[in-house]
């Protein structure tokens, strides 16, 4: 179903274009979110509050199955916000779930963020869309914000200081992440590809722990690095293989059928790493300097 028939359904209207709605003191849009992983963007109910939710809070929500599927996102302020799913049959269904929630919301003292984020201030005299919701700001503080943030994105962008032990660091780090794969190898000869999506989370976390700034340019660093070490535990496999039959490597392969399994198991490694970083780019990527530049644009325009 269109967004706009799901919104007319729903008791939504549309406001500064976005679909909002207010119940009970709470308003919330109606807007597609792309979930990791998944093809297609999800219609979905965001909710934005004035605090952050701490872990205690964020436990409360969770309590029960207050929610039926979730995900917390940042608003304008660091994860202060929650997105769950808008699968309700009609207007009716849908207001009995917010009367349960925004009661709960209450009890948590959960209040919606109705100033200028950037200087706390309630009068305001314009308002961005950040994420599919409606936020009330100054003008000049959008402005300030938006020249600090691209000042100190411009100045630490450049900076390679711990680049090369970052690197390092990913490296182990996705070396660490094989060790799954590896594991499964020796106990149960075999492997499973699936195993090699550990490898760029891996990677990445290493590339944090090297301290160096995280750049566009990291996804390819991740990348390379994966595609390097799946396909070489391949080889490193077939090597091992040769070495247990007392034949030099490029002997083995003279079997056409070895040859045939090489390539294959190759080839599927390649892929298999192709769909990991796939599967890990928005995760990882929004911790990347790159997702900040893409929210300040947003935040412009």
């Amino acid at each position: 179903m269109k967004l706009d028939k799901m919104a007319e359904k729903l008791g939504f209207q549309l406001k500064s274009g976005v679909f909002s709605r207010t119940y009970n003191g709470y308003e919330f849009s109606l807007i597609l979110y792309r979930m990791q992983g998944q093809y297609v963007k999800l219609p979905m109910l965001l909710f934005v509050f004035s605090q952050a939710l701490d872990k205690e809070v964020f436990k409360q929500l969770l309590k029960g199955n207050v929610f039926r599927g979730f995900i917390k996102e940042s608003v304008a302020l660091k994860d202060n916000a929650i997105l769950c799913t808008a699968g309700f049959r009609n207007k009716e269904a849908l207001d009995e779930f917010l009367e349960k929630k925004t009661q709960i919301f209450k009890e948590l003292n959960l209040g919606q963020l109705d100033y200028c984020p950037y200087c706390g201030q309630k009068e305001t005299d314009s308002l961005r869309i950040i994420k599919g919701a409606v936020v009330h700001v100054h003008e000049v503080c959008v402005n300030n914000f938006v020249e600090k943030v691209t000042t100190h994105l411009n100045t630490v962008g450049s900076s390679k200081e711990n680049l090369v032990k970052s690197i390092i660091y990913s490296v182990i780090g996705g070396l660490i992440g094989l060790v799954p794969s590896i594991i499964v190898m020796m106990l149960f000869s075999f492997y499973s590809a699936w195993l090699f999506l550990l490898i760029p989370y891996a990677a990445f976390y290493g590339f944090k722990k090297g301290g160096a700034q995280k750049g566009s340019y990291v996804m390819i660093v991740i990348t390379v690095i994966s595609l390097i070490l799946a396909p070489g535990f391949m080889f490193y496999v077939y090597y091992d293989l040769s070495i247990y039959l007392e034949v030099s490597f490029g002997m083995m392969l003279n079997s056409s059928d070895i040859y045939a399994a090489f390539v294959k198991d190759m080839i599927m490694a390649v892929i298999f790493t192709l769909i990991s970083v796939w599967a890990s780019w928005k995760s990882i990527y929004k911790q990347t300097h790159g997702q900040i530049k893409r929210d300040i644009q947003d935040l412009q325009g």
